[in-house]
């Protein structure tokens, strides 16, 4: 295979292919069920130095006029890193077909001399537990999980499971899946009473992963609830520690507030802290708002998380040299596809990592690790915080340059009117009320104003990784694009002081 012209390889587009044939060749379905032609449709695509590349389709009609998201009809390809050169794939068509077809015990398909794995949604080598984890029949692992999570969140032992379902929302194959179960329950001291009532699980790849997080929640939860202000993460409903299935309560309306269209449904961060611009005649721009509420709750949500007293994994704190790493690994990979750009970049991050190495804060305190608008959930005028899976001790500048870095909306790479003006007022309203909150909590002065300085840093760094979204996904470069990021992060670096 090693020894294989590339020029006589296959291209990303002829993979459906070999996937659709050692389904066929082991004599699986690829969606069971289904009538008529199927199409795969790629939904996620990721080439990872080290790490090989990764291609997730759904599986659908051919001629379906909008494609399932159903994580059900996921389809998930994985090839190792010797089974590539660089962005070419080693073997071809006729040496894939010809290769022999293992089903493991997972369900998973491998072809082992080739390099390739496939497996259709539940099957997944790299989280073992997941089929478990879906399964919902009376008298199974989950379901009698399920029961007892139901009955800590009403808070009544009494209530019985009659039936509940499994709707996976959100899934990252090999790493976790999040899935959102559907529950009818009864109460047999209240003849005919049912109750109805929805419940969050994750599933960790690792089991310690799962149980450290959950623990950490927990603790962080009845932190809050003791401090008398509501808490702002969803509460921990308990686990499967076999499975490293956790389980969380779901978000609820309050019933005095349902009758505020703007806070009536459940919205997530990146829908909410969206640009919303108002244009008049020509297109012209006449107004642009930026969601003040929402940006206030989000700042006093972080300030309360960084003045907590949970100490996550004290002995080792996420420090700004871990950060100088991955930003010089970072711009390194992108150099490597945007040789143009490729001294600029390395520039850039040579002094972005040279300051990172040489910060020294006054404190590690409670951190997200990963604080942005997709980790947020708004509702009844409260923000939710959500996925502690990155929860450490960390220099809060990271949090903070985390939000801003992912706040700047995409259409500030591309100069769009209005989206600087969004940007910067929406940055300064969060800024503010970020310095308020802390000051109110007791953090002097200086170091609040140190976080902010810092932050700027860890924004540049950030967005760094913003960056290399287009390489990993293969996309073709964007000069422009790249231009516009790398201004960024020398804006940032001149705020800071570089």
């Amino acid at each position: 295979m090693s020894n294989t012209p590339v020029d006589a390889s296959l291209s990303i587009l002829g993979l459906p292919a070999v996937l659709t044939d050692l389904f066929e060749r082991a004599q699986r379905p690829l969606l069971p069920g289904s009538q008529g032609p199927l199409g795969l449709f790629v939904r996620y695509l990721r080439r990872k130095s080290g790490r090989g590349l990764a291609v997730i389709y759904a599986v659908d009609k051919l001629n379906a006029k909008v494609h399932a998201h159903d994580p059900k009809r996921a389809v998930s390809l994985t090839l190792d890193e010797q089974a590539l050169a660089g962005a070419h794939i080693r073997f071809t068509a006729a040496q894939a077909h010809a290769a022999p077809v293992e089903v493991q015990p997972s369900g998973v398909l491998r072809a082992n001399t080739l390099g390739i794995s496939v497996q259709a949604f539940p099957a997944d080598a790299g989280l073992p537990a997941l089929a478990a984890s879906c399964d919902t029949t009376p008298g199974s692992l989950v379901f009698e999980a399920l029961q007892a999570a139901a009955q800590a969140e009403l808070q009544d032992p009494a209530w019985h499971l009659v039936s509940a379902s499994a709707e996976p929302v959100r899934y990252k194959p090999a790493s976790r899946c999040v899935t959102r179960y559907s529950l009818l329950l009864e109460h047999p001291q209240q003849s005919g009473m049912q109750k109805k009532l929805t419940i969050f699980g994750k599933v960790y790849a690792e089991p310690a992963q799962a149980r450290s997080v959950q623990a950490l929640q927990q603790q962080l939860y009845n932190e809050q609830e003791q401090s008398g202000e509501a808490p702002l993460l969803p509460r921990p409903l308990g686990m499967v520690d076999a499975l490293g299935l956790t389980f969380n309560q779901a978000v609820q309306p309050e019933a005095e507030n349902t009758a505020d269209g703007r806070w009536a449904s459940l919205r997530t961060g990146t829908r909410a802290l969206q640009p919303q611009l108002e244009r008049g005649r020509g297109g012209v721009i006449t107004q642009i708002r930026v969601p003040d509420e929402e940006l206030r709750l989000t700042a006093q949500a972080l300030a309360r998380l960084h003045t907590s007293t949970v100490r996550p994994n004290e002995a080792a704190p996420r420090t700004g040299g871990k950060e100088a790493k991955r930003a010089r690994e970072r711009a390194a990979l992108i150099a490597g596809r945007n040789a143009e750009q490729a001294e600029e970049v390395k520039r850039l991050s040579q002094q972005l990592a040279s300051r990172l190495d040489a910060l020294q804060p006054d404190q590690y305190r409670p951190a997200h690790g990963g604080f942005k608008a997709s980790q947020l959930l708004f509702h009844s005028h409260r923000v939710f915080v959500v996925d502690f899976d990155g929860f450490c001790l960390a220099d809060p500048a990271l949090d903070v340059g985390y939000f801003l870095a992912y706040l700047r909306p995409s259409g500030l790479w591309y100069s769009r009117p209005g989206m600087r003006q969004w940007f910067e007022t929406a940055a300064e309203v969060f800024r503010s009320t970020y310095r308020q909150a802390m000051l109110a909590r007791g953090v002097a002065e200086s170091s609040v104003d140190g976080i902010l300085k810092r932050s700027q840093l860890y924004e540049a760094a950030l967005i760094f990784k913003i960056a290399t979204r287009r390489v990993n996904r293969l996309n073709s470069p964007r000069p422009h694009e790249l231009s516009a990021m790398l201004n960024e992060i020398s804006s940032c670096l001149s705020s800071a002081g570089v």
